[in-house]
C-alpha cells in the first residue's frame, strides 16, 4: 500500500513552468508559419501511434478464439503463522494469542463497571446472591465453563449444577458456584454504557471486541494463497433492527457476518457484521464488502473465490488492479458479460462448455444439470481441470481450470461455520451481542487450533487429533487453580454408610432431604441448616434417625 502511495502525484506537477509552456507554443506556431505543417502533423500522429502501442492487449469485445496466454501469478506473502511457540505449548497459550491480557482486563473492568451501575440503579433484594467484583481468573473460568457447555450440552444452564440426579452430575460446582456464574453471565460487558459513541453505531456495545479480534486475526496468520469470501449467519431470533433472513442457509434467522476465510483450513482472517443498508456506497454493497475484506492483502496476488452474489466484471477488474486474483460464479444478468455466450443463447449438451476472453477477464459457461457461469480475472482460458460428478457412478469430467479451482476452494467460510457450530454455546438470551460474543470466542479457539497445527504439525496432531480435544485442554488451562469459594458437599452416597452424624454445616438454609421424600406432593419442603457429615445431605435434626436408617439400608 505504501509503495502505491509513493507513486501517486500530489498535484504539484499540474501547474508547471508557464514560461517553458509559452516557448513550446511559440515554436509550434513558428513551424506552422514556416510551412512545416505536414511534418508537424506527422509527428503528432507518430506520438499517438506510440501511445496506442502502450495499450495493446486491451480488448473492447469478448473473443472466443485466439486467446492471449496468461502468466501464472505467485502469492507474494509467506503463508502460515506469524508467531512461534515451543512444541510443548498448551492450548491455553495458543488461545492467549487472540484473547490477550489486554482483552481480559477490558472484560474485567467493564463487567465490574456495569455491575456497579446496575446495582446502584436497581438495588437487589436482601435475599439475592451476593456480588463480589470479578478478576481475571474469574473471567477465564467463566469462559472455560462456556466452552465446556458447548461440548457437554444440557437443556438448561442450571442443569450443570444439579447434583440430585446422577445423569446431571458434573464438576462445574467445584470450579464456580451456580449463583456466581449466573451473576457474571448477567453483568458480562465489553463497553461502558455511559460512554456513547460520537457517531451512530449499531454495534457500539461490542465494537471494541470486533476491532480487537479483526486485528489479531490478521496479525497471527497469513493464508497460503487461497481464500473464500462468503456470508456467515449467527443464530438469533429476537428483536433486532439488522436481523436477517436467509432461506438458503442452515441458520435462516440471525445476524449476518461477511467473512474472509482460508480455503483449506477455514481460518477466519477478516469479518464484518452487517447492520443494514448504507447510503454512501458508490459501486454497491457487495463491491464495498469485498474491497474491505481484501484490503489487507492488496498487492499480494491472493486468490479469492466468491459466489454469484458478489461476482461482477467491474469488481474483478478493480480487484485485479489492486493485486487480488478473483474467481467466482456470476449471474447472467450482470453487465459486461458476453451476450452470445449466455446460457439462453448457447445450446450445450451436458458437460459441454464455452470459453471467452476479454482483457484480464475469462468467462466460461458449462452445462451441468443446470448451466453454470464462472468469471475469473487470472485464469488462462486454455487450461483444463477435472471435477467429479455424483451420478449413477462417480464420473470425472473435464472442465475449464477456473471451474475446477472454484469447486475446490469455495469452502473456506463453510468450513469455519462447520467447526464453530459443532461446539458453540447455544442458549437463548435477550441481549443480541452475546451471540456475537460467543461466536467470536469459538472462532478464536478454532483459529488458535489452526495456528497450533501450522507451527508444530505432527506434535499438534498427536496431542489434539480433533478440535474437541483442543477445546477440552483449553478448558482445563483457563480454569487453572480457580475453585469455588466454598467446597460443595459430596452427594455420592453409594455403598454402605459407616457413620452418619448430623451437624450444622450450611451457612444458608437448605431443603431437607427426608421432608422432600416423605412430604405430600405440592407441600412446601422443610428447610434446614443441618446436614449429614458423612454424605453432606441436608437433614432436619428430627429426621436424622430416618436418614441414618435409610443410608444404612442401602
Amino acid at each position: 500500500m505504501a509503495d502505491r502511495e509513493e507513486g501517486l502525484s500530489d498535484g504539484s506537477d499540474i501547474e508547471g513552468d508557464y514560461e517553458e509552456q509559452e516557448e513550446n507554443i511559440a515554436d509550434v506556431e513558428r513551424e506552422i508559419i514556416r510551412g512545416d505543417v505536414d511534418d508537424w502533423i506527422h509527428n503528432i500522429f507518430q506520438e499517438d501511434s506510440n501511445d496506442e502501442a502502450d495499450f495493446l492487449g486491451f480488448q473492447s469485445e469478448w473473443t472466443s478464439e485466439n486467446f492471449h496466454p496468461r502468466i501464472g501469478n505467485v502469492f507474494r506473502k509467506i503463508g502460515g503463522a506469524t508467531v512461534e511457540h515451543p512444541e510443548e505449548a498448551s492450548a491455553g497459550q495458543y488461545f492467549e494469542l487472540f484473547w490477550t491480557n489486554e482483552l481480559l482486563d477490558r472484560l474485567v473492568q467493564e463487567t465490574n463497571n456495569y455491575a456497579q451501575q446496575e446495582r446502584e440503579k436497581t438495588p437487589p433484594p436482601p435475599f439475592a446472591p451476593k456480588w463480589t467484583p470479578v478478576d481475571k481468573s474469574d473471567i477465564k473460568a467463566f469462559l472455560a465453563l462456556c466452552f465446556a457447555m458447548g461440548i457437554l450440552r444440557l437443556p438448561d444452564k442450571a442443569d450443570y449444577w444439579r447434583q440430585n440426579k446422577w445423569m446431571f452430575v458434573t464438576n462445574f460446582n467445584r470450579v464456580m458456584s451456580r449463583d456466581r456464574f449466573f451473576l457474571i453471565w448477567r453483568y458480562l460487558h465489553v463497553q461502558n454504557n455511559e460512554i456513547q459513541p460520537d457517531t451512530p453505531d449499531k454495534l457500539w456495545k461490542i465494537r471494541y471486541l470486533l476491532d480487537f479480534l479483526n486485528k489479531k486475526f490478521e496479525e497471527m496468520y497469513v493464508p497460503y494463497g487461497n481464500a473464500t469470501v462468503d456470508e456467515s449467519m449467527i443464530k438469533f431470533k429476537g428483536r433486532l433492527s439488522f436481523r436477517q433472513y436467509l432461506p438458503a442457509k442452515p441458520v435462516k434467522w440471525g445476524v449476518k457476518v461477511w467473512a474472509l476465510a482460508e480455503s483449506d483450513t477455514g481460518y477466519l482472517s477478516k469479518f464484518q457484521v452487517y447492520t443494514g443498508k448504507e447510503n454512501n456506497q458508490e459501486k454497491g454493497l457487495t463491491h464495498r464488502v469485498v474491497m474491505d475484506l481484501c484490503h489487507h492483502y492488496f498487492g499480494s496476488n491472493l486468490c479469492v473465490y466468491m459466489d454469484n452474489f458478489y461476482t461482477s466484471p467491474e469488481l474483478l477488474n478493480d480487484l485485479h488492479i489492486r493485486g487480488i486474483m478473483a474467481c467466482g460464479t456470476v449471474r447472467v444478468n450482470r453487465k459486461g458479460l458476453p451476450k452470445h455466450l449466455l446460457p439462453s443463447k448457447v445450446g450445450l449438451q451436458k458437460h459441454e462448455f464455452k470459453v471467452a476472453q476479454k482483457d484480464n477477464l475469462t468467462y466460461c459457461v458449462w452445462q451441468d444439470t443446470k448451466p453454470v457461469t464462472v468469471l475469473s480475472n487470472f485464469h488462462d482460458p486454455t487450461h483444463r481441470g477435472q471435477v467429479s460428478r455424483r451420478a449413477a457412478e462417480n464420473r470425472v469430467v473435464q472442465v475449464p481450470l477456473m471451474l475446477a479451482d472454484y469447486q475446490k476452494n469455495m469452502k473456506g467460510v463453510d468450513l469455519c461455520d462447520q467447526m464453530v457450530g459443532y461446539y458453540q454455546l447455544n442458549y437463548r438470551s435477550k441481549k443480541w451481542w452475546r451471540r456475537i460474543f460467543f461466536y467470536l470466542m469459538m472462532a478464536s479457539a478454532h483459529n488458535a487450533y489452526i495456528v497450533a497445527k501450522d507451527i508444530h504439525t505432527h506434535a499438534a496432531r498427536e496431542r489434539w487429533p480433533g478440535f474437541q480435544d483442543f477445546i477440552e485442554e483449553l478448558v482445563e488451562d483457563l480454569i487453572g487453580d480457580t475453585r469455588a469459594r466454598r467446597e460443595p458437599p459430596k452427594v455420592d452416597c453409594g455403598g454402605r454408610a459407616t457413620a452418619h452424624d448430623i451437624v450444622k454445616m450450611f451457612p444458608k438454609n437448605k431443603v431437607c432431604r427426608e421432608c422432600s421424600l416423605s412430604g405430600p406432593q405440592g407441600q412446601r419442603k422443610g428447610v434446614t441448616k443441618f446436614g449429614c457429615q458423612q454424605c453432606g445431605v441436608p437433614v432436619h435434626l428430627e429426621c436424622s434417625s430416618k436418614h441414618i436408617m435409610r443410608m444404612l439400608n442401602k
